[in-house]
């Protein structure tokens, strides 16, 4: 998730919006019987409404690397939805271990390493994880990882570009992994802010399908978050292709969260075939 520290209300307010959408995102997906949601990169769950997701799930597994951040999102819960929530932390949804990320720093990773990374790191999450999920959802997390591998690795890595696109598809074949037959995976994601692109500028009345085509147009989305890339991997990977229906596109929103940038947020969603 887009990351603030979320302990006073002022927090909680900054997530209005983006909260709104995004557990609205999740409500629509919703079987017709109480199901089983699962939510990969759950944080300290600023930006779901969880009371509003119990009365539609039955569970409500938040899934994280840092333990004190979902306690912390259990904890100002009620009884009634505490109930219903189930915390897994520490989850690593990223497989970039120091071990790991050192080697690669010294010698690039071959393709079928590559391959073994994804396979490795799907099979760890899968096993963590009580799955299958009705609803499985990525709250903004793609990016986080995104920028830790670019953090760790260096701009001018001769591979970063592969090795993101590694991880990009590793996620996407958690979403799937974790989902039931049947169920739909929601993939939310932040796609561009104002710091790179004038969303402060935009017209009101600006469609905003419109400004995401125009920022990716402009090279100005971040890599993970690209919508097009996102797509043809669900259209053409082998496997999501096979397994997945035609991914839906939500109307994208705008978000004024931590240090006053405006975030582009978009969702796709898609089910399980």
């Amino acid at each position: 998730m887009l990351v603030v520290d979320p302990s006073s209300a002022e927090d909680w307010a900054l997530y209005a919006g983006h909260r709104s959408h995004f557990s609205a995102a999740l409500l629509t997906s919703a079987p017709a019987h109480p199901g089983r949601l699962c939510i990969l990169g759950a944080g300290k769950c600023n930006d779901v409404d969880l009371e509003r997701l119990s009365e539609a799930f039955s569970e409500i597994h938040l899934v994280d690397i840092d333990p004190p951040s979902v306690a912390s999102a259990v904890a100002r819960q009620t009884p009634a939805v505490r109930a219903r929530l189930r915390p897994h932390a520490p989850v690593d949804l990223s497989g970039l271990s120091s071990k790991r990320l050192g080697k690669w720093q010294r010698k690039p990773p071959t393709r079928g390493e590559l391959e073994a990374f994804e396979a490795a790191t799907l099979g760890a999450i899968v096993a963590r994880l009580p799955g299958p999920f009705d609803v499985v959802a990525s709250a903004c997390i793609l990016t986080q990882l995104s920028f830790s591998l670019r953090k760790e690795l260096g701009e001018r890595h001769p591979l970063l570009g592969p090795m993101r696109h590694a991880l990009m598809t590793m996620h996407l074949r958690s979403l799937l992994a974790l989902s039931v037959v049947g169920g739909r995976c929601v993939f939310a994601c932040d796609a561009v802010s104002s710091t790179s692109y004038p969303l402060d500028a935009l017209p009101a009345e600006s469609d905003l399908n419109e400004v995401l085509r125009a920022a990716v147009a402009s090279g100005a989305a971040y890599f993970a978050a690209n919508p097009k890339l996102i797509v043809e991997t669900l259209r053409y990977h082998p496997e999501l292709a096979e397994h997945t229906s035609e991914p839906e596109q939500l109307t994208p929103w705008l978000w004024t969260g931590p240090l006053a940038r405006t975030y582009l947020v978009y969702a796709l969603r898609f089910m399980r075939l």
